[in-house]
């Protein structure tokens, strides 16, 4: 028998009574059967004497239905059991009542299943149930209430959430949501109530949440999230006050649900107000240097429409000027007062400066690798120094700039007073160097093999080295190179770089043997000059028939050669850069006076621009223009002069194909070709845009457009008479190195040229 359930308790509790009186004598107190004996069942984690504290009922006491659901219920509360039951088995002067319980599974993991929308750490974040902790009902339906909640903060309302307990070996259960997401909710449209002066498609640009279009799936328009719709109202407020007008006003954005919660209709309610130009700009408090001064900073001028995107880089161009001169916290409080009568918005900014901040300490974390004094080189402000905002932030670009870290971030906590500041550099480290051997194909060198070692940052001093060596039908290449930007610890650079080099152009090969020394130093902020010393040893074999005696002379020999070169760069790194500028310049002289054989002079400028233009996409332009001539009467080496066409240049084009030519007898028959000498003079422009297609993994796509030529010495440089292509290709930033597939297409091809030029290539980017 048992006793449990209030619905059948009673009845089941008075025929219980019944069958004990007919077995067993009473006892003196009115006829009530006696509990001799209380215990438990099924308990396996909760211990007796947990459960006896819950229970009233004790042996010696009559038996009481009513007692014993308050019993059970007390034993509910405990919320370690799934099921109670109390049961009675007959003895000597009585029963013994034992209460039997089915624990809860002990939950000691929860996982989830078919979740693709949202990542298991964010769904773990909504669940209340608790590992380590008997299952509870009321927290299980909070969690599956909170996770729902959480699919349809992002679109996903038909998400449906069931859960069941999987029973390991041990007894205990992982608990598994099972998450049907089904389709998410889809804009269908955007509207806009009350604007006046900018149109619905105006608006619809500003905003984020856009209606979906046959163009989604390459836009990701259509997509509903709570969180960007409350940041597309902040976005048209602040929009209205770019344009004047200051008492915009824009309703918490209202949707609606079609019957079917497929589709999503969004409202945007604006009172647009009137628009205000700028009256009076005052500025008072703590007045650094002159009212002039200051208000010279600024942009918004009076009469202007009021923008508040100006407004806040005025306020942080006067932030940077106190911080410059060390007051770090000081408040940039503007008050616009509006005149409704005029349209008209007074501007009076209350400066209060502070304290003037002394650096205290600089310390340095994460850096793994690198050493400190790598670091605090590039620093422009130093331990005891007054603060200054600008040096702060140009150390920050320098860091960066070294291509070592993929973050560097600065906190300024308080020092050991009130007037000074800690600085706390924590940098993340990057891999910076690769170990490569690779294979590949091309069209126009057919099979290469490429093997190197380069390191970026040898031994965490910020040193770079490399080993590399090319093999293929054309180029055979050896090179050790070593390049120190702080050559013992001073702003002096130096360099060593020794190579064999062998490449067998069209019509001869050409050989070299030799070295380079260098020595530079930087001066102002971006500046550097560096002076090179080449020595090199040159064989030039294997002439075609089509190559003209004029220029098989004056080849072989000795090159020692002088260089003196000048650069500008703004880079923000140096190994993958996204934005700035890099400017070069290098003049070069060699002759018998430097011990050589080969006398000419030479200059070369190179312009590299690098600029985001959308999110992550880069937009870069390359400029060459280049003049050689020789310094005595023979010609300028064939070798030296300039060519045009491949990888490096026209990619739509084969190598060194492009520049002056004449035509040579091909055949005893006498049938003719072109032979390309190159000219003296090089003018190249190169145009990308890089796209990212898996920037996590070092994958980016590239479109591009070149055009170039080189001029023979009867020739003048001539933008009309540029060869040009265009083309596309992909880009591994791979563990092996940098790896370039590239495929280019002339677009004024000439007898002769391919209609597409692959190239593979494994090297630096542009």
């Amino acid at each position: 028998m048992f006793i449990g359930g209030k619905s059948v308790r009673g009845l089941v509790f008075i025929l219980l009574l019944a069958f004990v009186s007919s077995a067993f004598p009473m006892n003196a107190h009115a006829g009530s059967v006696i509990v001799q004996e209380v215990s438990f069942a099924g308990n396996k984690r909760t211990s007796e004497q947990t459960l006896r504290s819950a229970v009233k009922m004790t042996s010696g006491r009559a038996l009481d239905s009513e007692a014993v659901d308050r019993d059970i219920a007390a034993l509910f509360k405990l919320g370690q059991f799934r099921d109670i039951r109390a049961e009675t088995t007959p003895v000597a002067g009585g029963v013994k009542l034992t209460y039997i319980v089915e624990e809860k599974p002990l939950i000691a993991d929860i996982g989830f299943d078919g979740n693709k929308k949202i990542k298991s750490d964010d769904l773990r974040a909504e669940v209340t149930q608790r590992a380590y902790s008997p299952l509870d009902e009321k927290a299980l339906a909070e969690s599956m209430e909170k996770i729902r909640a959480a699919y349809a903060k992002k679109g996903y309302y038909l998400a449906d959430v069931s859960y069941h307990v999987e029973t390991t070996d041990q007894g205990d259960g992982k608990l598994i949501f099972d998450i049907h997401e089904h389709e998410g909710v889809v804009v269908r449209r955007v509207f806009f109530i009350g604007n006046k002066v900018f149109s619905d498609k105006e608006l619809r640009s500003v905003v984020k949440t856009r209606q979906k279009t046959a163009l989604s799936f390459l836009t990701g328009s259509g997509k509903y999230e709570e969180d960007m719709l409350r940041n597309d109202a902040l976005m048209l407020t602040y929009f209205y006050l770019n344009h004047g007008y200051l008492k915009i006003k824009v309703s918490p954005p209202k949707t609606t649900i079609s019957k079917d919660k497929r589709y999503i209709y969004v409202t945007f309610q604006l009172h647009e107000g009137q628009q205000y130009k700028i009256g009076d700009i005052g500025i008072s408090g703590d007045i650094l240097t002159t009212k002039d001064e200051l208000q010279g900073l600024l942009q918004t001028k009076r009469g202007e429409i009021y923008s508040q995107k100006v407004m806040e880089e005025d306020l942080q161009k006067l932030t940077e000027r106190y911080g410059d001169e060390g007051y770090a916290y000081a408040a940039m409080v503007p008050n616009t007062i509006p005149n409704d009568e005029t349209l008209t918005a007074d501007i009076d900014i209350h400066i209060t400066k502070g304290r003037r901040i002394t650096i205290e300490r600089i310390n340095i974390t994460g850096n793994t690798t690198t050493r400190d004094k790598v670091i605090r080189r590039e620093m422009e402000v130093k331990e005891q120094d007054r603060y200054n905002e600008t040096a702060l932030r140009r150390s920050r670009e320098n860091l960066m700039r070294l291509g070592y870290f993929e973050e560097v971030n600065f906190a300024t906590p308080r020092g050991s007073s009130d007037d000074k500041m800690n600085l706390d550099i924590s940098v993340k480290e990057k891999p910076t160097g690769t170990f490569n051997i690779g294979a590949g194909f091309s069209s126009v060198e057919h099979f290469m093999f490429n093997a190197s070692i380069q390191k970026d940052n040898f031994f965490g001093y910020g040193v770079s080295g490399n080993i590399s060596a090319e093999l293929s039908s054309k180029r055979q290449l050896f090179m050790l190179s070593v390049n120190d930007p702080y050559f013992l610890d001073t702003k002096w650079m130096a360099g060593f770089s020794g190579y064999r080099n062998a490449y067998h152009y069209t019509d001869f090969r050409r050989e070299s043997t030799g070295g380079e020394l260098s020595l530079g130093h930087r001066f102002f902020r971006n500046a550097s000059a560096q002076l090179g010393y080449t020595f090199e040893q040159v064989k030039v074999s294997d002439f075609g028939i089509t190559v003209p005696q004029f220029f098989q002379q004056n080849t072989s020999g000795i090159t020692s050669q002088v260089s003196l070169s000048l650069a500008y760069d703004t880079r923000d790194n140096r190994i993958t850069p996204r934005k700035g500028l890099y400017d070069i310049v290098t003049q070069e002289v060699s002759g018998t006076k430097l011990g050589g054989d080969n006398d000419f002079y030479r200059v070369n400028f190179r312009s590299m621009f690098y600029q985001p233009i959308y999110k992550s996409i880069i937009f870069k332009q390359f400029f060459r223009i280049g003049y050689i001539r020789s310094l005595n009467d023979q010609p300028v080496p064939l070798f030296e002069r300039f060519f045009t066409g491949g990888v490096f240049s026209l990619r739509g084009y084969a190598p060194d194909s492009v520049g002056p030519s004449v035509r040579i007898p091909a055949t005893v028959s006498g049938s003719d070709q072109n032979f390309v000498y190159g000219g003296d003079k090089i003018l190249l422009f190169i145009t990308e845009i890089e796209l990212p297609i898996y920037d996590k993994a070092g994958l980016r796509g590239v479109v591009f457009f070149d055009a170039g030529n080189a001029f023979a010495e009867n020739e003048n440089y001539s933008i009309t008479n540029l060869q040009a292509d265009f083309g596309a290709g992909i880009r591994w930033n791979s563990p092996m190195g940098p790896l370039r597939f590239e495929w280019g297409f002339p677009i004024n091809p000439r007898p002769g040229d391919k209609s597409v030029v692959f190239n593979f290539t494994i090297g630096n980017f542009f």
